[in-house]
């Protein structure tokens, strides 16, 4: 039985849980039966036995989130100085490691990829002196950039760029699941295969099946500077945008808004009190009303991968380089302030007007997808344990 690492969050974004669910899918018919564990990548302690007294309590999501308010690396520090062992240690007891479907490449102010707080401590400390007759997997790997960056902010940054390399180098195989995240490996002399992001796979894994659709599906989160890098989007033309098209829309025809995380859910409480909501604390439980729609126009890229996923067609209105990797999968991706109120009501008219070839087209989409996960999975796993 193999053991299997995740590098991954886990009850801190519902997206992170849909490309894990994914990605364990796909490996089941490489790998067999699998010794499941995840390391929470904000909080790399959780590779202890510690860390999975934390994530049993749910203490895990609070620490990681703590950090952010604390000195960068403090945790990482208190890691170091704690011994390592291979026979209680996640990381050192695997045999395959996963950096699960997650932005690997980025570059703001004061902010870039080769800076994260996984790297140091979970690769260089402990997969690298570790790692012979191992795998490394970095699958589904995209970017988190400006809406419109070409990827010049890696242009002569030696210090991203080497980062960029070495993981590539470590993995028996890289996966991107955007056109920017190819082009930021090229920068680096380095290539991978663009395939479309395993969230596609979760419902196969939790075996959710498509349903005739009965709701349409609205997700809003609120834009800010944090999400855009800086970057200045009205926020508030936004709102209003939104809200008069949701209050329009669900005057007429039944919808729910999801909500991934609490604030979104505040939100729709506030904005739209009239219309039905859904949040909950269980992944699978989104796929269950994903399944029931009809259609969807969200902010949450995986909102609309996962409608994709079970047949639905959606639209996705974004704010940064992680929604182009919709048209990947023949989701339409606008920027935020471009989704004004005609967008809004033409892309409505479109996705209701689909009479099945969205369904159609991504089930062929997600076989030929399967099918290359497969074989370069199948190859990474039999050339990299030798």
């Amino acid at each position: 039985m193999k053991r299997v690492c995740f590098i991954t969050t886990l009850r801190h974004n519902i997206g992170d849980d849909f490309v894990r669910e994914g990605i364990l899918h796909l490996l089941g018919p490489v790998v067999g039966k699998m010794q499941v564990s995840c390391v929470h990548k904000h909080l790399p302690l959780t590779a202890r036995p510690l860390g999975r007294v934390l994530r049993s309590t749910g203490l895990d999501r609070g620490l990681a989130a703590v950090q952010r308010e604390l000195p960068r690396r403090l945790f990482g520090r208190i890691d170091e100085i704690l011994p390592l062992s291979s026979r209680t240690d996640s990381v050192l007891g695997c045999d395959v490691l996963v950096q699960s479907g997650a932005p690997v490449y980025w570059s703001h102010a004061g902010n870039e990829c080769q800076e994260n707080e996984w790297w140091g401590p979970l690769l260089e400390r402990r997969w690298i002196p570790s790692s012979a007759g191992k795998v490394l997997l970095n699958l589904a790997a995209g970017t988190c950039q400006t809406w419109g960056s070409d990827g010049s902010e890696f242009v002569g940054r030696r210090d991203m760029l080497d980062y960029v390399r070495r993981f590539h180098d470590l993995a028996a195989l890289t996966t991107v699941r955007d056109r920017l995240g190819m082009h930021v490996l090229s920068l680096a002399g380095r290539s991978a295969e663009l395939v479309p992001c395993t969230s596609l796979f979760a419902v196969d894994r939790l075996a959710i099946a498509s349903e005739r659709g009965d709701h349409v599906v609205l997700n809003y989160r609120r834009p800010t500077v944090r999400d855009t890098f800086g970057v200045r989007v009205d926020a508030d033309a936004w709102e209003r945008r939104f809200v008069t098209f949701a209050t329009r829309l669900a005057s007429t025809t039944p919808c729910v808004m999801v909500c991934h995380d609490r604030g979104e859910l505040a939100a729709a409480r506030r904005l739209l009190p009239g219309v039905r909501r859904f949040h909950s604390p269980h992944h699978a439980d989104y796929l269950r009303v994903y399944a029931r729609a009809r259609w969807g126009i969200v902010n949450r890229v995986h909102a609309g991968f996962a409608l994709a996923s079970l047949g639905k067609p959606a639209a996705i209105v974004g704010v940064d380089s992680r929604a182009r990797m919709g048209p990947l999968v023949g989701l339409e991706s606008v920027y935020v302030d471009a989704a004004d109120e005609r967008w809004l009501a033409d892309t409505a008219r479109r996705l209701a007007a689909d009479d099945g070839q969205f369904a159609a087209t991504i089930a062929a989409l997600k076989r030929d997808a399967a099918a290359r996960y497969e074989i370069l999975l199948r190859g990474a796993i039999e050339n990299g344990s030798r």
